[in-house]
């Protein structure tokens, strides 16, 4: 790492960034780089390049421009030189971020990285740190879902999942967290006070407001992974995997004990 300290930005980009993105799958015609977000018409895809030249006071230059495979944009990357902080690149990224949704109507997402640290900050400008870039999948995904949201703190409860007057209030207060773009919650309750039906009731509503596609319920005892899947069939009506038999990476609803994760099964 000492001596990638050394490195500038051409050498990053070649060294940590470009490499994974080809391990995501990314083709290079999905990739375009050194893109002029003042110059270039975003919806309808005439996306106008570095050429050597440039109009000072005027130009400005996007690093890196992730397309779906119709050519439409996802998401930008900001890099920086290994040895610099990715949050220097925090203002540009948002300025070419802006110059993009105001021809598409869409909020685009920003990778910031040096290389080696990368920061995610969502559509709704939630940020966390993050492992690198996502797929040209994960991306067309995540947009799908952005379009599609809505606010789950105005989304009826399924009272055929929960009717107790605790829970209920449980899931609205949970729905309203949600809603705010917070992505963890903790909730303590006793047992036997319904903590499998309040999940059910919660994951009915993210999924049905477009928030979540994917649900993973953990337990550690397998009785509680056998409630589990029940209640899944039960009230969300859709296949459920157990991964303690099999893994199938076409559904959507997952159940595991504890142990089975950490035995890598």
């Amino acid at each position: 790492m000492g001596n990638d300290h050394d490195v500038g930005e051409d050498e990053t980009r070649k060294k940590h960034i470009d490499p994974l993105l080809e391990s995501l799958g990314w083709n290079s015609k999905y990739i375009k780089e050194e893109v002029n977000p003042i110059k270039s018409d975003f919806k309808n895809k005439d996306y106008i390049l570095f050429d050597g030249k440039i109009e000072r006071g005027i130009d400005l230059f996007i690093d890196y421009l992730l397309l779906d495979e119709y050519e439409n944009p996802l998401a930008i990357i900001e890099a920086k030189r290994y040895s610099k902080d990715p949050d220097v690149g925090r203002n540009q990224a948002t300025t070419y971020s802006l110059e993009i949704g105001k021809m598409t109507q869409l909020k685009i997402p920003i990778f910031l990285t040096n290389g080696y640290k990368w920061i995610f900050i969502d559509e709704y400008g939630v940020e966390r740190p993050v492992s690198g870039p996502f797929s040209q999948g994960d991306l067309t995904r995540r947009r799908n879902l952005y379009k599609s949201r809505q606010n789950p703190a105005t989304m009826k409860i399924n009272k055929n999942i929960v009717d107790r007057s605790r829970s209920i209030q449980i899931v609205r207060n949970l729905n309203e967290h949600f809603g705010r773009c917070y992505r963890t919650a903790l909730i303590e309750m006793a047992t036997g006070t319904g903590k499998t039906r309040v999940a059910m009731a919660i994951i009915d509503l993210l999924n049905r407001a477009n928030i979540v596609r994917n649900v993973l319920f953990i337990a550690d005892r397998i009785s509680l992974v056998i409630q589990a899947k029940e209640s899944f069939n039960k009230y969300l009506n859709e296949p459920v995997v157990d991964l303690r038999e099999n893994f199938d990476k076409n559904s959507r609803l997952y159940v595991s004990t504890v142990q089975t994760l950490m035995g890598g099964r």
